[in-house]
């Protein structure tokens, strides 16, 4: 049945809503094991790291000074360091002492205090420091504005905005305010024909932004998300944990085929947009804010905050290939995610080799706030005709029978639809127990079901099936 939202309703979803996010902003840190070394932006790399008085000074420390299995790595709360972190084979990584998360940037710099920005043309501003990777995004102030990165296709030869699709002249075509272009220069191959990627042949890597002033004057931080990600796993039974993960291009936290990768108590925000690769002159981009591509047993995402993301906020992923890929014991619990394409997204896709075994087993979503899928910075795809709350695509998606549960999850609004939830055969759907769905008046609540079918699609009608029961559906009429 469907019924209208109350503001009775909106308000104590809004209430449970601040108080977990209260939760997860004033979580302690673990309980260290092992050799537990710190880290402080007062330290000194030449110490041995092992007390809060002889912290080591930067992320990278741990790799000089052989950090290994069992050990625990503790970031000074308040502090911010830069590049991003590896993190090592069987290390937890978390926090200690007052005040606000530690923070990992992908950013190189604050382009608002390093470096200048000189007009090259009509309102164009290029940054004076050089960027090697692709930046996907440029944030403002904490987040409280972003600029549209301008993407070229050349699926028809010329190079076009691939939003607009008018034609792109290098940064002389930026009119739009608080709009970026990112020169790497080289050449793209595109049909065995080899064109130019921009005006800087030698890659210098210049970005240039269209602002009605000196950006350095009209905002007092300036990030950039360069491609990269902010937290690369390197191993199996990692922890990370109360950390803030901010400006990536490609991922917050990223992961290939792993055990034990667990993320807890963290705050993941401002990640992706860059380009990840070409497919017949179109652009496909990065980003997720927890991601690993492949399999993975005993994957764990708790109480996180994780917001404006290119792509999905949390994700288990695999396709093609002719191996064998297991997805087991994977929990997606107690997290606020907003403001992403996908809140979140799995897929798994059929091998190419009949022989190769793959299947999702034991896996649990519950008690998350899960939001404004098409928003925000989740609603930087030109595409608009893909944002969900939980997406697993039209994949196969083997799944163990009743062993995929997805329970008292609150599912508030998507630029598109809810859920897009299918799989080849209607007994590796995930079980829906006890969860809110809300959408506005006239938004469409999804798909459900075997894939391809009609009977998969979602409406005021078919809420009523045997596989929704339990569950709640609310629209919001504002009239």
């Amino acid at each position: 049945m469907l019924m209208c939202a109350t503001s009775v309703l909106l308000d104590d979803i809004k209430s449970e809503r601040i108080r977990l996010e209260k939760e997860i902003l004033s979580a302690d840190g673990v309980n260290p094991s092992g050799t537990v070394y710190y880290v402080s932006p007062d330290g000194d790399d030449q110490a041995d790291g092992r007390s809060p008085g002889n912290a080591w000074r930067t992320s990278g420390a741990a790799d000089a000074h052989g950090v290994g299995r069992g050990d625990t790595v503790l970031f000074e709360r308040g502090g911010v360091w830069r590049g991003g972190l590896a993190a090592r084979d069987g290390v937890t990584y978390s926090a200690y002492g007052s005040g606000e998360k530690p923070c990992i940037y992908g950013s190189p710099f604050d382009g608002a205090v390093i470096g200048a920005w000189d007009m090259v043309s009509e309102n164009v501003w290029r940054y004076s420091e050089p960027i090697a990777s692709d930046v996907g995004g440029i944030f403002f102030d904490g987040g409280a504005r972003r600029a549209e990165k301008v993407t070229l296709n050349y699926a028809g030869g010329e190079p076009v905005d691939n939003v607009s699709g008018r034609r792109f002249y290098g940064f002389r075509s930026l009119e739009e305010d608080l709009t970026f272009w990112h020169d790497l220069g080289g050449r793209i191959s595109i049909g065995g024909d080899e064109m130019c990627s921009g005006e800087d042949d030698e890659g210098r890597g210049y970005v240039y932004l269209c602002s009605e002033r000196d950006p350095s004057e009209r905002f007092s931080e300036i990030e950039f998300l360069p491609r990269r990600n902010v937290v690369q796993v390197c191993g199996d039974d990692v922890h990370i944990d109360n950390l803030t993960i901010r400006y990536g291009g490609a991922h917050g936290v990223g992961s290939g085929t792993a055990k034990g990768l667990s993320v807890t108590n963290c705050v993941i925000e401002y990640i992706g947009g860059s380009v990840q690769y070409y497919t017949e002159g179109r652009p496909v981009r990065f980003g997720n804010g927890v991601e690993i591509w492949g399999g993975c047993e005993d994957y764990t995402v708790d109480h996180c905050i994780i917001r404006e993301i290119y792509d999905a906020g949390v994700t288990h992923q695999y396709k093609g290939g002719t191996d064998e890929c297991f997805m087991r014991r994977i929990r997606y619990t107690d997290n606020v995610i907003t403001n992403c394409t996908y809140a979140v997204e799995y897929f798994l896709g059929a091998p190419e080799n009949d022989a190769a075994t793959r299947y999702m087993e034991d896996v649990l979503i519950k008690g998350n706030f899960l939001g404004y899928s098409g928003y925000g910075f989740g609603n930087g795809r030109p595409d608009k005709s893909t944002p969900a709350l939980i997406k697993s695509w039209d994949s196969r998606n083997t799944a163990l029978s009743d062993s995929f549960v997805i329970e008292d999850n609150t599912l508030c609004l998507s630029a598109y639809k809810l859920i897009h939830i299918c799989a080849a055969e209607e007994g590796w759907l995930p079980v829906l127990s006890g969860n809110t769905f809300i959408q506005n008046v006239g938004g469409e609540l999804g798909m459900y079901g075997k894939s391809p079918a009609p009977s998969r699609i979602m409406s005021a009608g078919t809420t009523a099936r045997v596989e929704f029961a339990g569950n709640e559906f609310y629209i919001i009429d504002n009239d």
